[in-house]
């Protein structure tokens, strides 16, 4: 048992029952395996209530659950430490629920009771238990003299549970820290004190950060500690307790660099100096600007010292690249010939690979900042041919021989992905140098020395050089196609090789983004999807997708639509086939207008895949409505493309010109047209519309994607400005005003603009834009619409449309996935049943709501405050109220914080008008960067008002006093507001008595229990 408390249990991913319908029925379900009499059966149902948490995780049934648990850890039954365990496993896990325990008192009586039983290891696990839930009972006193006694247990395995419990109230309690400091230094000035459970104690001091006081008495003890105790453990300890408290205190960093400074130079001791490294390296990374220039400067002379020892030197340069990595560099001067930079000269050409890689790493750092702050190329130039140098060492060392090696294939050198990864730094720093790099990367490859992920990699950081700049790519075609009809040939592949022919097809499409492909390189491309596996030939395809080469995806697509397991993902491929055909359609040759309906169509057949492709799990609701708004805005130009055309089809009428005299409107002259291009304008406006909106409901979306979105909303917004120009009396004046999108802010801000297929969008739209300028110009010349307007409006549509788009990455894949789920107080005793309530009464509705994330929360946002509306609208409404000035409707609104992803809010809704209402709860969130995104989810209530008899004869005699606005609550709280009847008084005046508080009555509602 005391190795389990050493290393405590880790539950599988156990999941609930799917038939498990709400809450309610899978804690019943649970409950039941814990009133079991075997212990294993009792083991299986405490391991599933993590799950539970997660799926379920409002304040009801967590506090059920909780007391449920805590009955079970008070049981004394054969077995019963066992069974605590689990439970102590199960509150570690789901610490971040624990605040939502309603019964705090029940549930510590339970726990407690423990506590005077004989077994010293029960009353351990009864310790970490309450040791876990510091953070909602920190400030119980009674829990604290629990502790306070359990640190003079004789049981090792209770005085460390009572160590670790009172480590976790010091962190929370500010109480418990300063009054356990005397005991602790007695405990550990004790001769009794083993040395093990000194070392402990003296951990608990880093968490005694609460004021400044306690801060710098805590200080003060450990360097005297320092002094008294010079061992080597005691030693390492207190640096780190010296150090973890510095950087919540901030103000002692300075002083405890100097501090480990003093160490590093007067300590003798390796395992001491190793110690102090990494103390100095955490705090390079939390707080660089609190460095020293003599602090660099000690350091780097430290650094040159231990050249003989490679581990110290490693780490010394770990410490001043992660200092030179941060944004704001400490006081130090850089120039060429400064002391850090001749360091980096110095330890880039050493023959221990390490060292050379974090040297490299140092130098890329310094030669990237000087480059961007002080407009010196010198040393960044100089860091690139270090960085090829050591890159070409790495690749002549990884020579010996490989079939040695388990997985000769998977082999990949040391230092190769760091050396990767600074000179592709270096090259996206500096633009020129792209072209060396790019021929030293494929000569690389093309020599063949490097294993298959090892050319993987090489591979990557070609395509991050083609990735902003294709025509870097283009000179060194030839090899990367000799490398996959190689790789062709040898098929089947391995897994290795099978992910390096993926990244070489990537480089063709990135050099050919834009350009017409060659023969051999279409026939290379299509031959290398033939001979991989089916996610292979599928990733070939997406990126295909991905840089607009629609007719090479479109056969991909084609083949794999029959070869997949399932048919949602038959749907799926199969929309993929539709959409890269709709695609590729208005870039055909031909007709254009009859391209663009074929674009049109096959986009609607691939609309309707994709709805055959959903499902609950995955509703692909951005593809569709992506999808929806490319065949809407074919359309848009097809319609616009029939209006030009119109004028020739449809003349003006020979009434036209008395028509546009007697109506003074001007556009009248050239009949049918004014009239189609005004509802092509509206079209293009409403599109762009729209795209406004699917940009504020991708929250999830990566920053390519938004750029994407927003790019497409430009270009609707330019055709409309376009006809807005030739069909407005103003167009001289705008002619003046008008300057065009301003993308350079949009990318900018968005984050998306150096990308390849990004770049492509951007010159569409730059060229879009002189064409509408040189239309407004011909607009001030000719009035009022005339063939040459027509001809230019043409042409800005041709534009826009005959360019292949690159469809963002959120299309295919969600790197980040974050969901919201509300829970609606009360509900109906049957499902679609409405809530009665009465007309003289309120219904208080009661939001919870809950925040899922993915597999990596906050990637690109997070979500800060939720924004909750609540819309209440009567459905119908009885004909003997109509005259009743009353207003049944009412839009409440409140903003709310999520606490551990949880969030709550409380609304007062009258129903004052008998009849049936529905009401709604929409929900949006708001970002870090006040951004609002309309992510929902909506759900409804049907709430059915009823006369009260009582109420009914003075109905229409008092109507209602107080608007519904005001029974919004203001706060995050959820406090409703008055209810009718009682008025608002004001408050009283600064330093007087305060108003009499009204006595508002008390509202007997319902609340669903578990």
């Amino acid at each position: 048992m005391a190795t389990a408390l050493a290393r405590p249990i880790s539950f599988p991913d156990i999941g609930l029952n799917e038939q498990d319908q709400d809450g309610n029925s899978a804690l019943l379900e649970l409950d039941r395996g814990l009133k079991s009499s075997r212990t294993g059966e009792q083991c299986e149902a405490i391991s599933k209530f993590p799950a539970l948490f997660e799926k379920y995780p409002f304040p009801i049934l967590i506090n059920s659950a909780l007391l449920k648990l805590a009955e079970v850890f008070r049981q004394e039954t054969p077995g019963s430490n066992f069974v605590r365990v689990c439970v102590v496993e199960v509150v570690e896990s789901c610490g971040r629920h624990l605040d939502k325990l309603i019964n705090v008192d029940e549930f510590l009586r339970r726990i407690t009771t423990v506590m005077h039983s004989n077994d010293p290891l029960a009353r351990a696990l009864t310790l970490r238990t309450l040791g876990w839930m510091s953070g909602v009972v920190g400030e119980n006193r009674r829990v604290q003299h629990l502790i306070r006694e359990a640190l003079d247990a004789k049981e090792a395995v209770e005085l460390q549970a009572a160590i670790m419990a009172a480590e976790k109230y010091a962190a929370k309690s500010k109480t418990f820290a300063m009054n356990m400091c005397e005991r602790l230094i007695h405990m550990i000035g004790g001769l009794a004190t083993p040395v093990d459970v000194k070392l402990q104690l003296i951990q608990v001091f880093q968490h005694m950060h609460h004021d400044a006081e306690t801060a710098a008495t805590v200080r003060s003890l450990c360097l005297e500690l320092l002094k008294e105790y010079p061992t080597q453990r005691v030693v390492i300890t207190t640096l780190h307790t010296l150090t973890q408290l510095a950087a919540h205190i901030l103000v002692d960093i300075p002083q405890q660099v100097d501090l480990l400074i003093g160490y590093l130079e007067s300590e003798a001791r390796l395992g001491v100096r190793q110690a102090v490294l990494g103390e100095l390296g955490f705090l390079a990374g939390a707080a660089p600007h609190a460095w020293s220039a003599d602090n660099v400067e000690t350091l780097v002379k430290f650094t040159r010292c231990s050249r003989h020892n490679p581990a110290m030197t490693t780490t010394a340069l770990s410490v001043l690249a992660s200092l030179t990595a941060a944004p704001a560099l400490p006081r130090i001067t850089l120039t060429p010939e400064c002391a850090l930079v001749d360091l980096c000269r110095e330890c880039v050409y050493d023959s221990n690979i390490r060292v050379a890689c974090r040297a490299i790493q140092l130098f890329t750092n310094i030669a990237i900042y000087m480059f961007e702050e002080q407009k010196t190329s010198v040393v960044c130039e100089e860091a690139h041919c270090a960085a090829l140098s050591l890159l070409q060492s790495v690749v002549s060392a990884s020579q010996v021989d490989e079939a040695t090696k388990p997985g000769p294939e998977e082999f990949i050198p040391a230092g190769l992905r760091t050396c990767l990864v600074c000179t592709v730094l270096l090259a996206q720093t500096k633009s020129n140098i792209m072209s060396d790099l790019a021929i030293t990367l494929t000569d690389i490859l093309a020599d063949g020395i490097l294993s298959a992920c090892a050319c993987h990699l090489v591979c990557e950081a070609l395509a991050s050089l083609g990735g902003s700049r294709g025509d870097v790519l283009a000179p060194h075609l030839t090899p990367v196609l000799k490398l996959i009809q190689k790789f062709t040939l040898e098929a089947p592949l391995s897994i290795c090789k099978t992910k390096l022919m993926v990244t070489l097809v990537t480089l063709v499409m990135q050099v050919f983004h834009g350009h017409t492909w060659s023969s051999q390189a279409e026939s290379a491309v299509v031959a290398a999807s033939k001979c991989v596996n089916q996610w292979a030939a599928f990733c070939m395809a997406r990126q295909a997708s991905r840089y607009g080469h629609h007719n090479l995806a479109a056969g991909m697509y084609g083949v794999l639509s029959w070869r997949v397991c399932s048919d949602q993902q038959h749907f799926w491929v199969s929309a993929l086939g539709e959409v890269s055909r709709g695609e590729a359609s208005p870039a055909a040759p031909g007709d254009r207008a009859d391209n663009l309906t074929a674009a049109n169509t096959h986009l609607h057949r691939a609309l309707s895949a994709l709805k055959a492709a959903s499902t609950s799990s995955q509703p692909m609701t951005f593809c569709q409505e992506y999808v929806r708004l490319r065949a809407e805005s074919f359309m848009c130009h097809a319609q616009l493309l029939h209006a030009c055309l119109s004028l020739r089809t449809a003349p003006p009428p020979a009434i036209a010109a008395s028509l546009a005299t007697s109506t003074r409107d001007d556009l009248l002259r050239c009949g049918r047209v004014s009239q189609q291009l005004a509802k092509s304008a509206r079209d293009f406006n409403s599109l762009a519309s729209q795209y406004g909106n699917l940009y504020q409901s991708v929250f999830d979306a990566d920053p390519k994607t938004l750029c994407n979105i927003a790019l497409l909303q430009q270009g609707a917004l330019l055709v409309a400005q376009g006809i807005e120009i030739i069909t407005r009396p103003s167009a001289g004046q705008l002619t003046e005003d008008f300057t065009g999108p301003d993308l350079t802010t949009i990318t900018s801000k968005l984050g998306g603009g150096e990308t390849l297929e990004t770049q492509s969008i951007i010159t569409t739209l730059e060229e879009a834009t002189t064409m509408v300028r040189r239309l407004a110009q011909v607009s001030c010349e000719v009035k009022p619409v005339r063939e040459q307007h027509l001809q230019l409006l043409q042409g800005i549509s041709q534009v826009l449309t005959s360019v292949p788009l690159p469809y963002p990455r959120f299309f295919f894949q969600t790197l980040q996935k974050t969901t919201i789920t509300l829970a609606l107080l009360p509900q109906p005793r049957t499902p679609g049943d409405p809530i009665s309530v009465q007309t003289s009464s309120m219904l208080a509705v009661k939001v919870e709501g809950v925040i899922g994330h993915g597999k990596r929360p906050g990637l690109f946002r997070s979500v800060r405050s939720v924004t909750l509306t609540v819309n209440s609208v009567i459905q119908n409404r009885p004909q003997h109220t109509l005259d009743l000035k009353i207003e049944p409707n009412e839009l409440l609104t409140q903003t709310v914080e999520p606490h551990n992803d949880f969030f709550a809010a409380q609304f007062l809704l009258g129903f004052p008008v008998p009849g049936l209402y529905q009401v709604s709860v929409d929900t949006s969130v708001t970002d870090e960067s006040d951004d609002a995104w309309q992510t929902g989810p909506r759900h409804t209530l049907t709430v059915k008002s009823q006369e009260d008899p009582a109420s009914k004869a003075n109905i229409s005699q008092t109507p209602r006093q107080v608007p519904p606005s005001q029974y919004a609550p203001t706060s995050t709280q959820g406090v409703p507001g008055p209810p009718p009847g009682v008025s608002v008084l004001p408050p009283g005046p600064p330093g007087g008595n305060p108003p009499p508080v009204p006595q508002i009555p008390q509202y007997n509602i319902p609340r669903p229990g578990l």
